[in-house]
Protein backbone atom coordinates (compact mmCIF):
# COMPACT_ATOMS: atom_id res chain seq x y z
CA UNK A 1 0.00 0.00 0.00
CA UNK A 2 1.14 3.58 0.71
CA UNK A 3 3.34 2.70 3.67
CA UNK A 4 1.92 5.71 5.46
CA UNK A 5 2.25 5.97 9.21
CA UNK A 6 -0.22 7.93 11.28
CA UNK A 7 0.83 9.16 14.67
CA UNK A 8 -1.76 10.76 16.94
CA UNK A 9 -0.81 13.00 19.83
CA UNK A 10 -3.77 13.59 22.13
CA UNK A 11 -3.41 17.11 23.61
CA UNK A 12 -6.79 18.08 24.99
CA UNK A 13 -10.47 17.35 25.17
CA UNK A 14 -13.58 18.94 26.61
CA UNK A 15 -17.33 18.49 26.76
CA UNK A 16 -20.20 20.65 25.59
CA UNK A 17 -21.87 23.01 28.09
CA UNK A 18 -24.93 21.85 30.01
CA UNK A 19 -26.86 25.15 30.28
CA UNK A 20 -29.02 26.14 33.23
CA UNK A 21 -31.92 28.44 32.42
CA UNK A 22 -32.92 28.82 36.08
CA UNK A 23 -29.63 30.45 37.03
CA UNK A 24 -29.40 32.34 33.71
CA UNK A 25 -32.72 34.02 34.46
CA UNK A 26 -31.53 34.95 37.97
CA UNK A 27 -28.39 36.51 36.52
CA UNK A 28 -30.38 38.56 34.00
CA UNK A 29 -32.73 39.71 36.78
CA UNK A 30 -29.75 40.85 38.83
CA UNK A 31 -28.10 42.53 35.84
CA UNK A 32 -31.25 44.58 35.33
CA UNK A 33 -31.50 45.42 39.04
CA UNK A 34 -27.86 46.55 39.21
CA UNK A 35 -28.13 48.45 35.92
CA UNK A 36 -25.37 48.80 33.31
CA UNK A 37 -22.05 50.35 34.34
CA UNK A 38 -21.72 54.14 34.16
CA UNK A 39 -18.52 55.44 32.58
CA UNK A 40 -16.78 58.76 33.05
CA UNK A 41 -16.39 61.21 30.19
CA UNK A 42 -12.66 60.38 30.02
CA UNK A 43 -13.43 56.65 29.74
CA UNK A 44 -15.90 57.27 26.94
CA UNK A 45 -13.31 59.38 25.08
CA UNK A 46 -10.82 56.52 25.50
CA UNK A 47 -13.45 54.07 24.23
CA UNK A 48 -14.07 56.26 21.16
CA UNK A 49 -10.34 56.25 20.37
CA UNK A 50 -10.25 52.44 20.66
CA UNK A 51 -13.35 52.18 18.46
CA UNK A 52 -11.49 54.02 15.68
CA UNK A 53 -9.11 51.03 15.43
CA UNK A 54 -11.97 48.60 14.67
CA UNK A 55 -13.40 48.74 11.17
CA UNK A 56 -17.18 48.92 10.80
CA UNK A 57 -17.03 45.64 8.86
CA UNK A 58 -15.13 43.90 11.66
CA UNK A 59 -17.60 45.24 14.22
CA UNK A 60 -20.62 44.00 12.24
CA UNK A 61 -18.94 40.63 11.69
CA UNK A 62 -18.27 40.24 15.42
CA UNK A 63 -21.83 41.22 16.34
CA UNK A 64 -23.32 38.84 13.78
CA UNK A 65 -21.05 36.01 14.89
CA UNK A 66 -22.16 36.51 18.51
CA UNK A 67 -25.59 35.11 17.63
CA UNK A 68 -27.19 37.63 19.93
CA UNK A 69 -30.81 38.43 19.11
CA UNK A 70 -31.19 41.86 17.51
CA UNK A 71 -27.44 42.29 17.13
CA UNK A 72 -28.16 44.73 14.31
CA UNK A 73 -29.39 47.33 16.84
CA UNK A 74 -25.90 47.46 18.34
CA UNK A 75 -24.07 48.30 15.10
CA UNK A 76 -24.15 52.05 15.78
CA UNK A 77 -23.45 51.86 19.52
CA UNK A 78 -20.08 52.33 21.18
CA UNK A 79 -20.66 50.10 24.20
CA UNK A 80 -23.45 47.64 24.89
CA UNK A 81 -25.74 49.13 27.53
CA UNK A 82 -28.57 46.61 27.22
CA UNK A 83 -29.35 43.47 29.23
CA UNK A 84 -30.87 40.94 26.84
CA UNK A 85 -32.86 37.91 27.88
CA UNK A 86 -30.79 34.72 28.19
CA UNK A 87 -29.72 33.55 24.72
CA UNK A 88 -27.28 31.24 22.99
CA UNK A 89 -28.48 28.00 24.55
CA UNK A 90 -27.34 25.14 22.34
CA UNK A 91 -24.91 27.31 20.36
CA UNK A 92 -21.45 25.93 19.76
CA UNK A 93 -18.59 28.24 20.60
CA UNK A 94 -14.96 27.42 20.03
CA UNK A 95 -13.30 28.81 23.13
CA UNK A 96 -10.59 27.57 25.45
CA UNK A 97 -12.26 26.90 28.79
CA UNK A 98 -13.01 23.95 31.01
CA UNK A 99 -16.25 25.49 32.31
CA UNK A 100 -18.18 23.07 30.10
CA UNK A 101 -16.74 20.10 31.97
CA UNK A 102 -17.73 21.71 35.29
CA UNK A 103 -21.28 22.12 33.96
CA UNK A 104 -21.60 18.34 33.81
CA UNK A 105 -21.12 18.13 37.58
CA UNK A 106 -23.14 21.12 38.84
CA UNK A 107 -25.51 23.81 37.54
CA UNK A 108 -23.17 26.27 35.83
CA UNK A 109 -23.63 29.55 34.00
CA UNK A 110 -21.30 32.03 32.32
CA UNK A 111 -22.21 35.61 31.47
CA UNK A 112 -20.50 38.55 29.81
CA UNK A 113 -20.39 42.21 30.67
CA UNK A 114 -19.59 45.28 28.60
CA UNK A 115 -15.87 45.69 29.31
CA UNK A 116 -14.95 46.62 25.74
CA UNK A 117 -16.31 48.68 22.88
CA UNK A 118 -18.44 46.63 20.54
CA UNK A 119 -16.46 44.70 17.94
CA UNK A 120 -13.28 44.44 20.01
CA UNK A 121 -11.46 41.24 19.06
CA UNK A 122 -10.56 38.98 21.97
CA UNK A 123 -6.89 38.42 22.76
CA UNK A 124 -5.96 41.73 21.13
CA UNK A 125 -4.12 44.85 22.26
CA UNK A 126 -7.51 46.59 22.23
CA UNK A 127 -9.04 44.07 24.65
CA UNK A 128 -5.99 44.26 26.90
CA UNK A 129 -5.98 48.07 26.98
CA UNK A 130 -9.69 48.27 27.77
CA UNK A 131 -9.60 45.53 30.39
CA UNK A 132 -6.90 47.48 32.25
CA UNK A 133 -8.87 50.74 32.07
CA UNK A 134 -11.93 52.11 33.87
CA UNK A 135 -14.05 50.28 31.26
CA UNK A 136 -12.76 46.96 32.51
CA UNK A 137 -12.88 48.02 36.17
CA UNK A 138 -16.50 49.19 35.99
CA UNK A 139 -17.45 45.97 34.18
CA UNK A 140 -15.72 43.95 36.90
CA UNK A 141 -17.61 45.78 39.66
CA UNK A 142 -20.87 45.24 37.75
CA UNK A 143 -20.17 41.50 37.39
CA UNK A 144 -19.30 41.21 41.11
CA UNK A 145 -22.60 42.86 42.09
CA UNK A 146 -24.51 40.54 39.74
CA UNK A 147 -22.81 37.44 41.12
CA UNK A 148 -23.39 38.59 44.72
CA UNK A 149 -27.07 39.32 44.02
CA UNK A 150 -27.52 35.93 42.38
CA UNK A 151 -25.88 34.14 45.30
CA UNK A 152 -28.08 36.01 47.76
CA UNK A 153 -31.15 34.96 45.73
CA UNK A 154 -30.00 31.33 45.89
CA UNK A 155 -29.28 31.47 49.64
CA UNK A 156 -32.52 33.24 50.55
CA UNK A 157 -34.65 31.09 48.21
CA UNK A 158 -33.48 27.47 48.57
CA UNK A 159 -36.30 26.39 46.23
CA UNK A 160 -34.29 28.07 43.42
CA UNK A 161 -31.34 25.80 44.20
CA UNK A 162 -33.65 22.78 44.02
CA UNK A 163 -35.10 24.06 40.74
CA UNK A 164 -31.60 24.59 39.26
CA UNK A 165 -30.47 21.12 40.37
CA UNK A 166 -33.64 19.50 39.03
CA UNK A 167 -33.14 21.24 35.67
CA UNK A 168 -29.51 20.12 35.64
CA UNK A 169 -30.47 16.50 36.28
CA UNK A 170 -33.26 16.65 33.68
CA UNK A 171 -30.83 17.96 31.06
CA UNK A 172 -28.27 15.29 31.87
CA UNK A 173 -30.83 12.49 31.80
CA UNK A 174 -28.98 9.20 32.07
CA UNK A 175 -25.70 10.65 30.79
CA UNK A 176 -22.76 10.58 33.19
CA UNK A 177 -19.63 12.70 33.04
CA UNK A 178 -16.55 10.92 31.80
CA UNK A 179 -13.36 12.84 31.22
CA UNK A 180 -12.48 12.95 27.52
CA UNK A 181 -8.81 12.60 28.48
CA UNK A 182 -7.25 9.15 28.70
CA UNK A 183 -6.61 8.17 32.33
CA UNK A 184 -2.86 7.82 31.77
CA UNK A 185 -2.48 11.11 29.86
CA UNK A 186 -0.02 13.57 31.37
CA UNK A 187 -0.37 17.32 30.72
CA UNK A 188 1.41 18.25 27.45
CA UNK A 189 3.60 20.87 29.13
CA UNK A 190 6.11 20.87 26.30
CA UNK A 191 3.63 20.77 23.39
CA UNK A 192 4.08 24.41 22.41
CA UNK A 193 7.86 24.55 22.88
CA UNK A 194 8.51 22.85 19.54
Amino acid sequence: MTRTVLEVEFLEGMHNVIPNRTISELIVKNMREVGPPKYSEDSLKFAQEIAKTISPEAKVHALKKSGRPNWETLANKLIDDEVPDPWGEGMLDHVSTDVADVSWKAPTVEFSTAAWVLGTPGHSWQSTAQSASELGHESLIFAAKVIAGTLIDLIVNPELVVKARDEHQRRLGNKKYKSPLPLNKKPPLDAWEK
